[in-house]
């Protein structure tokens, strides 16, 4: 469902006439951080996952968990609350609504790195623990849970870049890697379609609005050749997003390429 204000507001006066509870859970590879929510000051917001009601059975759905704070409480939270810790909260919490997860509102931070469940503890011991898989060519990947992915730095023609496998939708390393093997072995092809690519889409905006006082236009030779390529994430449907420097063309700013596998680089922007 959609986080957007409307469900927000009904969920939040929903949440008002829960019983307080206390619950224990591992924090979500996000940690802790501060959010908008409409007429509410100094918010703050974390996942637990996995989590359990006191004494309950451990749940493995995710828990999200909000509440309006003081300044000093977020700021100090926003310090303490880290990822794979283990805390003990109490919470007004809804199993059912309308995202579709359990959500909560934060009562009051009990303890954090709270060593009194073992059974969580060694579930977050566990999850903090590095995930890597290796490949004879790429090297050792290793997972970054924030954002899902595996990520490596690799070669690409004669640059160095961080690659990254994205394991959104994904249950199989196993085939990204085997799509990174594929984007590399036809490295040549993929690097000349990238910055085709950019070319087309990108020449027209930077001569007619982001020259810079006194610079000559720059011809589709230059473009094509000034920009480098410094990230590349792969998806498991072979799409791949292409960062490439712009050699200050653009201010700085990142060109992104996306394409696929399979149909060949279709777009271009500045990020």
């Amino acid at each position: 469902m959609v986080d957007g204000p409307k469900n927000l507001v009904e969920l939040l006066a929903q949440l008002k006439h829960r019983e307080i509870t206390d619950i224990v859970g591992v924090v979500g590879p996000l940690g802790a951080w501060g959010s908008e929510i409409p007429g509410r000051t100094h918010n703050l917001m974390f996942t637990l996952e996995p989590w359990r009601y006191e004494g309950g059975a451990i749940q493995d759905r995710k828990l999200t968990i909000r509440g309006a704070v003081s300044e000093a409480t977020r700021r100090s939270s926003l310090m303490r609350v880290k990822a794979f810790d283990v805390v003990r909260i109490r919470a007004q919490v809804a199993d059912e609504n309308a995202f579709g997860t359990p959500q909560g509102e934060l009562v009051d931070i009990v303890a954090v790195m709270y060593d009194g469940d073992a059974d969580l503890t060694s579930r977050a011991e566990a999850l903090g623990r590095p995930v890597r898989v290796n490949d004879d060519r790429f090297g050792l990947f290793t997972l970054d849970r924030r954002v899902n992915w595996f990520e490596t730095t690799a070669t690409w023609i004669s640059n160095e870049v961080v690659l990254r496998l994205s394991m959104s939708g994904c249950d199989n390393v196993e085939r990204l890697i085997a799509l990174a093997h594929a984007l590399w072995n036809s490295q040549a092809k993929w690097d000349q379609a990238v910055r085709a690519c950019a070319v087309t889409s990108l020449l027209d905006l930077k001569n007619e609005n982001w020259l810079a006082d006194d610079e000559e236009e720059v011809t589709a030779e230059e473009f094509f050749d000034r920009i480098t390529p410094q990230g590349i994430v792969l998806y498991q449907t072979g799409r791949f997003e292409f960062s490439c420097h712009d050699d200050d063309m653009f201010g700085g700013h990142d060109i992104e390429v996306i394409g696929n596998l399979f149909d060949g680089a279709h777009s271009a922007d500045i990020q």
